[in-house]
């Protein structure tokens, strides 16, 4: 077994650390040469760490077919000291496979003791809000801007890991066979042999082909530290917030339907700006549709049905909700309907205090579904109850309205607990989309 000690200089913007510090934090992925941990061999661990105000790589590298219980000795000697283990899907299969190494080598070792911390798992739940093809760590790398210098695949390094054990066995060969002719220190190959083998000049050393497999593990490690800034994606669904927005400006209603339209199949948007505590890598763009108030007849009350959704815009450090308001007449309905009288003429229900003085005729007892009163005016969506009172247009709809003013808005928990029910619609609603 080999082991690598590397510095290097990297810059982590996502808290990954929290509510721990940064020397508790251990980064660490492995390299196989297949998936099944019966069949296939672990030959390397790579660990990143904080230390002495700086980040430092440690490797352990397999030069032989022997080397994994004492990779694995060595990588559990340094888990122990440390309270997060950060990887990437290392829940599905790094850590399985160690485990099952550990067994197959009679080593009573575990990761009970330490805080996994699995990137992807933490992104999965929204991955259909990101345009992304996959969900691996190079394509998610892409889209975090990292650049890497190494362009090898996992499987591609099977082979070279492969050609790596050859060359070294090959090169140990020549040292312990070598003659009187004096040794080619480029190559490592006496000069007789290179000349017999010109053809085959190209040949990486083991020592260049380990370079290769130690970069891309490398890479892979110090990687997890950025492409964790794809989290902060996931905060905008989970946090609260008033913990991560502010708003940007007052916010006002704008009418953008069209002169003389009528206002109930009209609609008005009203845009909520805010901004982030830190810069996006990618601009997101989704719209979720709201269930459409229909009239009686079926028909939309809207001209436009793009309008009957949730728009979010996520540019920089910016961030727009984008909401239809409704133009018209809307119902507030009473919850102790047993108390109410409705007035089929006037088509409003009344305390029965008051319709006590109101002919039989012109009375009947109220039901959940007729006892309202109606109001006429402009009203925001809520996908669940945040503000109240709250009107509907039938008394089974689903989505319930607010009246809108900059008042309503402007309060600040209401709008943020107002914000939260709309992320948390746009993420969980399965008609949610990539808005092109």
């Amino acid at each position: 077994m080999k082991t690598i000690n590397t510095t290097v200089n990297i810059h982590i913007s996502y808290p990954l650390m929290n509510p721990f510090a940064w020397e508790d934090i251990l980064f660490f992925d492995i390299e196989t040469t297949g998936f099944s941990a019966n069949t296939s061999f672990l030959y390397l661990i790579g660990c990143m760490y904080y230390k002495n105000n700086t980040w430092q790589i440690t490797q352990w590298l397999a030069d032989d077919m022997n080397s994994e219980a004492c990779i694995l000795e060595a990588f559990f000697n340094t888990l122990k000291t440390y309270k997060r283990l950060v990887h990437f899907n290392g829940t599905g299969f790094d850590i399985p496979f160690i485990l099952r190494k550990c067994r197959q080598h009679h080593l009573n070792f575990s990761f009970d003791m330490i805080e996994s911390f699995d990137i992807y798992k933490k992104i999965q739940p929204f991955k259909k809000l990101l345009t992304l093809p996959n969900y691996k760590l190079k394509t998610i790398e892409k889209f975090v801007g990292i650049n890497r210098e190494d362009s090898y695949t996992g499987e591609e390094l099977i082979q070279i890991y492969a050609n790596y054990l050859g060359r070294l066995q090959y090169e140990k060969l020549l040292q312990k066979n070598k003659s009187s002719e004096s040794i080619d220190p480029k190559t490592g190959m006496n000069h007789i042999i290179s000349h017999k083998e010109k053809d085959n000049s190209k040949q990486l050393s083991s020592d260049e082909l380990s370079r290769v497999i130690l970069l891309h593990n490398l890479e892979d490690v110090t990687g997890l530290s950025r492409v964790a800034d794809i989290l902060f994606y996931r905060d905008l669904f989970e946090k609260e917030p008033c913990d991560i927005l502010s708003l940007k400006e007052k916010t006002n209603l704008t009418y953008d339907g069209p002169a003389g339209s009528t206002p109930e199949r009209t609609a008005s948007t009203v845009r909520l700006e805010f901004l982030l505590p830190y810069t996006l890598p990618q601009p997101v763009a989704l719209i979720s549709p709201l269930p459409g108030i229909t009239s009686n007849d079926g028909e939309n009350n809207y001209k436009n049905k793009d309008v009957l959704s949730i728009k979010l815009k996520i540019t920089g450090n910016q961030l727009t909700l984008i909401l239809p308001v409704y133009e018209g007449e809307l119902k507030y309905f009473y919850d102790n309907y047993r108390d109410y009288f409705y007035l089929p003429k006037e088509d409003t229900a009344i305390h029965k205090s008051v319709a006590m003085y109101v002919d039989k005729e012109y009375k009947v007892k109220a039901k959940p579904a007729t006892c309202y009163n109606k109001k006429h005016g402009r009203f925001l969506p809520q996908p669940e109850i945040v503000v109240s009172p709250y009107f509907k247009y039938k008394f089974n709809d689903k989505i319930t309205y607010f009246e809108a003013s900059d008042k309503t808005l402007l309060e600040t928990g209401g709008l943020y607990q107002y914000v939260k029910s709309l992320l948390r619609y746009l993420s969980e609603n399965k008609e949610t989309r990539i808005l092109s």
